[in-house]
């Protein structure tokens, strides 16, 4: 019975792991410690469209970008190498052919003797992050280009390259329309030849011209997708043009002003039959809107001025939103896409009692104080806040802004505000995810601590129970051999106290974190670790000499973190003895007193030694000699002993093995060198 029990836990364990991998809702993949594929849960299989057996050979295929895939592989062979997490972004090809980004992080899977049981990997879509990244960073340099007043032809060739640059296989033009003709003006199409855009400037804007004409006339979007067999274009003067030149689908979207006056077309052109995503429309509409800044700009120097101050705050957030604010009568004025972001009613003058009523109630004490401050000290400002609107959504809004004086004197605040709710969004699941792997990394860690604490507490409570039972038999017997029970019970009480001081030691050693000194016996000190580490001594059969002068003073310091070192060095040792076998696993910790009112501890082993290329960069952070190793062990340790003005090395010896010691004055404070002082406390670090 005892051994079909044992067989079912190690399935049962791997039917709850199945259970939680399944229920993550993002793809989560499963490889052994050597990089092969065992396990994938329902979202990944969704996701690629690709059976078990397909996705396991996921490197000689299409599952991800070829741009990408041997940054993939090359981060994924580094932590396999490792034994390190990773984190690295990249495309994956979804099922109907689409590439999208991804953060993919994955994370080992260690047994409690620090072994590499599997590895998790993660992948949490931010396709619409990087997207946006990607046109809020063009957006910005659109803006930067508008608020430093750069040439139109520039802002306009700029911005149609940003789209042909986002939205691949395209060419994009803007035309200018001069109402006194009506005629259509070139603006900027940069990658269309003059064969093509010689003709076209000087049409006149009229529906026969072609959706140019028509969508300038009806302030209405025109979508046609094949110029070629769509017959309601069949005589515009634009098809044949086009044919001619490849070019089969044509869109073309009105620039308005602030007005409502159309200011001239965006039009974008593709050489196959070809309709807008709503990724496209959304782009469409951002550049259209920067476009009628710029015109507006060149046609009206003082719209200008009135709008620099929100365009140059606009250039460094990317702004989609403008607002005005008169501070001394409380008159705004938002622009078409803020009504939208606020979803106020276009045909109703905004006020500010109707934006207040959508602000979410939490915010509010911070904008009415926020308000006060701009009325008082009239300098640029920054906030972000929440938006609550009637069916519940929350929306993340940040806002920049700058307070200036109009030429009647009175004081106007000027600002952009940006929809970050995405962002937010985005930002809230990737940390929550992360929050989730660091969970299993400290449910991880606190299992082999328990099993660590257990090991130690086990013996003085074995002995407790044995003296206990040794003591009822002694008091039972005829006549009851009370002196016997009596030093029973001393046993006992000595057994308890051994285990109490166990615990003792692990709360502190785990639980202080603050520098602080004390007068202390360096070598009470280093007899409580040794006695901490004595039952993990004998498993490793390692042989403990020790030789703790008789002569050495009592010094200042921190007593704990002195302890970390000392645990940190007598761990390294252990570790680097137990692949010997061919001789005694000797240990040797020495403390003795040194000129200059200092004094040394050291710790020899007979481990397999360090190279001197390793030996120059122990104390590095993060390198490490172990495969298991972070690598920050000797780091802090050599922190901690700087910061009580001392000096931490290590040396190879004559023989096997290598030599750890650190010196420190008897009392720090006192002490004439000067070694810099960081401030670390970490525990049970290893090298």
């Amino acid at each position: 019975m005892r051994l079909n029990r044992a067989e079912e836990a190690p399935r049962a364990r791997e039917l709850n792991f199945q259970l939680v991998v399944d229920s993550i809702p993002a793809p989560v993949a499963v490889t052994s410690p050597s990089g092969e594929v065992e396990g994938v849960n329902q979202p990944t299989l969704e996701y690629f469209g690709k059976t078990f057996e397909e996705l396991k050979g996921w490197k000689a295929s299409d599952v991800v970008h070829p741009d990408d895939l041997q940054h993939t592989i090359d981060a994924l062979m580094k932590a396999h190498e490792t034994g390190q997490a990773y984190n690295v972004e990249s495309r994956h090809r979804r099922a109907d052919g689409i590439y999208r980004w991804f953060n993919v992080l994955g994370l080992p899977l260690r047994d409690t003797e620090g072994e590499i049981l599997c590895w998790f990997h993660l992948l949490i879509d931010i396709d619409g992050r990087k997207r946006a990244e990607a046109q809020l960073a063009g957006e910005m340099r659109l803006l930067e280009m508008v608020a430093s007043s750069c040439p139109l032809t520039d802002v306009l060739t700029a911005l149609c390259k940003f789209v042909e640059d986002t939205s691949a296989d395209c060419h994009c033009g803007v035309y200018l329309i001069d109402w006194s003709g009506p005629k259509f003006r070139i603006g900027a199409v940069p990658s269309l030849p003059a064969t093509f855009n010689d003709p076209v400037d000087g049409l006149t804007v009229c529906r026969e011209t072609g959706p140019c004409g028509q969508a300038a006339l009806s302030k209405n979007q025109v979508i046609v997708t094949d110029l070629e067999t769509d017959p309601l274009w069949h005589d515009s003067a634009i098809r044949p043009l086009a044919l001619a030149h490849g070019l089969r689908s044509h869109w073309s979207t009105p620039i308005y002003a602030r007005d409502g006056l159309v200011l001239g077309t965006f039009a974008i052109f593709h050489r196959e039959p070809a309709s807008p995503t709503q990724v496209q429309l959304d782009l469409i509409a951002q550049v259209t809107h920067i476009a009628s800044i710029a015109i507006e700009r060149a046609l009206s120097e003082a719209a200008l001025k009135r709008s620099e101050a929100f365009l140059a705050e606009g250039q460094r957030l990317g702004a989609t939103g403008f607002f005005s604010w008169r501070l001394d009568t409380d008159e705004i004025t938002l622009s078409e896409e803020l009504c939208r972001m606020y979803e106020l009613d276009p045909n109703v003058p905004p006020t500010v009692e109707r934006c207040f009523g959508l602000i979410h109630p939490e915010d509010i004490p911070m904008l009415v104080e926020k308000r006060e401050q701009i009325r008082a000290d009239h300098g640029p400002y920054e906030h972000e806040l929440r938006l609550r609107m009637p069916d519940g959504r929350v929306k993340y809004l940040r806002t920049v802004g700058q307070v200036i004086r109009r030429q009647d004197g009175r004081l106007e605040s000027v600002g952009a505000t940006q929809d970050v709710t995405q962002r937010r969004l985005a930002e809230e699941a990737l940390d929550k995810a992360r929050s989730e792997l660091a969970r299993i990394t400290r449910v991880m860690s606190l299992g082999a601590l328990t099993a660590s604490i257990a090991h130690e507490v086990n013996q003085p409570l074995s002995g407790i129970i044995t003296n206990a039972s040794t003591c009822l038999r002694m008091l039972d017997s005829d006549p009851p051999n009370v002196a016997g029970a009596r030093e029973t019970a001393r046993r006992t009480i000595r057994d308890g106290n051994r285990a109490s001081d166990v615990v003792t030691r692990l709360r502190a050693l785990f639980s202080k974190k603050e520098f602080t000194l004390e007068s202390l016996d360096l070598n009470e000190t280093t007899r409580e670790i040794i006695a901490l580490s004595l039952s993990e001594l004998q498993r490793n059969r390692v042989v403990l000499q020790s030789e703790l002068a008789d002569d050495l003073p009592t010094i200042t310091g921190d007593r704990v973190q002195l302890q970390q070192v000392i645990l940190n060095l007598l761990h390294n040792a252990l570790d680097a003895m137990v692949g010997v076998n061919d001789r005694p696993r000797q240990l040797l910790i020495r403390t003795e007193r040194e000129d200059g009112d200092r004094v040394r501890l050291t710790v020899q082993d007979a481990g397999m030694g360090v190279d001197q290329q390793s030996m120059d960069k122990l104390f590095d952070a993060f390198y490490t000699t172990k495969s298991s190793g972070m690598g920050i062990g000797l780091s802090v340790s050599r922190s901690i002993v700087e910061r009580h003005h001392g000096r931490l090395w290590a040396e190879p010896n004559d023989g096997p093995g290598a030599t750890f010691s650190f010196s420190i004055p008897r009392d720090p404070e006192s002490a004439t060198d000067t070694a810099p002082v960081v401030k670390h406390s970490f525990v049970g670090v290893s090298r």
